[in-house]
């Protein structure tokens, strides 16, 4: 059985893909690894506020715009 699956990693594409995984894994692990006591007692300035409420403000100002925009290709569509 090890046969097919050192073949399979050879291949570039789905070798990428698995690394990309990988790497996306680990990001998820190490933001939900619980860190040092003074990481979580970060005050954030006014400026750093601003910008996150702008940031969220925009992604879903772009979600709205999407989503309505899909609802009306697909109506446009039948």
């Amino acid at each position: 059985m090890s046969a097919p699956f050192s073949r399979l990693a050879n291949f570039k594409p789905i070798s990428r893909l698995f690394r990309q995984v990988e790497q996306e894994m680990e990001t998820v692990i190490g933001v939900l690894q619980p860190g040092y006591l003074g990481i979580t007692e970060h005050k954030f300035s006014t400026e750093e506020v601003r910008r996150a409420q702008s940031a969220v403000e925009k992604a879903v100002e772009n979600w709205k715009r999407n989503a309505y925009m899909e609802k009306c290709i697909l109506i446009y569509e039948k």
